[in-house]
């Protein structure tokens, strides 16, 4: 989008991006290649604990409900950015969930018909195995980065039978025992549009099933608020060209080759932009506008889990076990990250504005 907006321009467009001093979680440096080859006017800052901590406390003024995506932070740092250069900025959300740009339809693509080619019966053993090795007696692994998480996504993955239920696990943050297991009081299932069967025979297929489920939910409950919410904190207009309907029209009644292909993820949008930013810039694992949460929690921001998850707030709040609740925040203290950011899933939000 970018690369279309400069391509006919004199005066060049104005971009932004935000970098984090922790490398894993860094592409600001490439951000910068990109704007230097297509000519654009770059700001790069990049965001500390501090700034992230003077965010936080206003989250909830702004974004008016429990909302637990930390890149909540750089997009309204970023917002803030662009706010003293520029009145209206443009985003490029949905890209993924229209053209096939998430990491977990990778899974779902390369693994999924494998899984479910597997006899039921076996597929159940082998969950069944798993449930009887606890993922912290697996010697290395257990010290990986949120092994523990992915454990039993991929049990709980081996059980389900179709694409309604892999698609869940996917999905889901917690399962319904988790929920359970923690909340003092019992809880309902309400149907949602997890439960969509809108999607016509016709058009069916595992991927189009699963992005028309992100599209409907994914993208209006999580990508859509936090843009909206964290541009409107800096009263910056922001716009989405990709949610134009004419263009989500149009890639609906695309092929599904055209954008994913052969394990490359949009392939239709990855086509056009080879056309004016070299592959070498380009081509290289997804990331997510992730920030390093797991680690300020246990060093800066301990003090507000230490604080929101004690013995008397808890019980002021009357909402959580008091139990089940601080074995999760001692799992976490030690090394379990599984509950601190989404799993299996990489969530994607163009931070060039």
């Amino acid at each position: 989008m970018t690369a279309l907006l400069q391509k006919d321009r004199t005066e060049k467009l104005k971009t932004f991006t935000i970098g984090f001093h922790e490398a894993k979680f860094n592409e600001a440096e490439y951000a910068k290649k990109v704007a230097n080859h297509l000519g654009t006017d770059h700001t790069e800052y990049y965001c500390t604990e501090k700034e992230a901590l003077d965010i936080i406390p206003n989250l909830p003024y702004y974004y008016d409900e429990p909302f637990a995506d930390g890149s909540a932070i750089p997009t309204t740092l970023v917002s803030k950015i662009a706010k003293e250069k520029v009145s209206a900025a443009l985003s490029s959300d949905a890209g993924d969930e229209v053209f096939a740009g998430y990491n977990r339809y990778d899974y779902i693509m390369k693994f999924g018909g494998k899984i479910k080619s597997i006899p039921y019966i076996l597929r159940k053993g082998m969950a069944a195995a798993m449930s009887a090795i606890d993922a912290d007696k697996i010697p290395i692994l257990r010290n990986k980065y949120l092994f523990h998480s992915r454990y039993e996504k991929v049990k709980q993955f081996l059980k389900q039978a179709d694409d309604f239920h892999m698609n869940q696990v996917l999905s889901k943050q917690f399962l319904e025992e988790d929920v359970q297991k923690i909340l003092l009081h019992p809880i309902t299932k309400l149907e949602t549009d997890f439960d969509s069967t809108e999607l016509r025979k016709e058009n069916y297929s595992t991927l189009n099933y699963i992005m028309a489920i992100d599209y409907e939910t994914y993208l209006v409950d999580a990508g859509m608020q936090k843009v909206d919410r964290a541009t409107m904190t800096h009263s910056l207009k922001g716009r989405e060209p990709f949610l134009d309907h004419r263009i989500i029209e149009w890639a609906a009644t695309l092929p599904t080759n055209y954008k994913y292909n052969n394990g490359i993820k949009k392939y239709i949008l990855r086509d056009i932009t080879h056309q004016y930013v070299p592959k070498e810039i380009m081509e290289r694992p997804k990331m997510g506008f992730g920030i390093p949460i797991a680690q300020w929690l246990t060093i800066d921001l301990k003090h507000l889990v230490d604080m929101y998850f004690s013995d008397s707030y808890l019980k002021t709040q009357s909402i959580f076990k008091i139990k089940e609740t601080q074995k999760v925040i001692h799992d976490f203290y030690n090394g379990k990250k599984r509950t601190c950011r989404k799993n299996l899933v990489s969530v994607d939000v163009s931070d060039v504005v």
